[in-house]
């Protein structure tokens, strides 16, 4: 009978340890990133691996992220403004983002799709651009406007559910009197 349940507890044991070594390996699940830290540190790995961007110059290097991203882009509308923007809308673009560039022209910017409604998590891994981050609902409301810093690995987090994410230079919005509350209509 001790036999027994000295062979039960090593058993448990073992299972318990065999169980703790996977939730180490495991991502941790509970960060919502757009671009979570698991699948950005691999596509990081995959643009060193293609691409030495360490000794590019920075034209060269977003010449080369524009290439990566495709033509993917979105026509949209807010206010009287009309826009055509990056479009990143499968989990590598989101991953990816704006990550690497040195500079991003004026009117230059990306808009991410989620894929559904849910609450927003951006950060800033890999980003040297000050950006503004606007949090779009699937209605097209704007519901946060909140600068971004380069480097910052704070997640930042929308305050509703949203479907949308826009990224866009730092001041953008408030140099075109966008605020939250206004509207944004994609265009065919």
């Amino acid at each position: 009978m001790k036999l027994l349940i000295k062979s039960t507890q090593m058993l448990l044991a073992t299972v318990f340890l065999l169980n703790l070594a996977a939730c180490a390996e495991a991502p941790d699940s509970s960060n919502i990133n757009a671009t979570s830290p698991s699948t950005e540190n691999n596509q990081s790995q995959d643009l060193k691996t293609n691409a030495n961007i360490d000794t590019m110059t920075d034209a060269q290097v977003n010449a080369w992220l524009e290439e990566e991203a495709g033509d993917d882009k979105v026509v949209f509308k807010i206010g009287e403004r009309e826009l055509s923007v990056e479009y990143a809308d499968s989990p590598d673009e989101r991953a990816l983002g704006l990550m690497h560039r040195r500079t991003l022209c004026e009117d230059c910017g990306m808009l991410f799709k989620f894929d559904s409604s849910r609450v927003g998590s951006i950060w800033m891994k890999n980003t040297f651009i000050p950006l503004d981050l606007a949090y779009i609902s699937a209605e097209g409301k704007i519901v946060d406007i909140i600068q971004l810093q380069p480097h910052d690995l704070t997640p930042v987090r929308s305050s509703l559910l949203v479907l949308y994410a826009l990224e866009m230079n730092e001041g953008w919005f408030a140099t075109h009197d966008i605020k939250e509350g206004d509207k944004v209509t994609l265009l065919p």
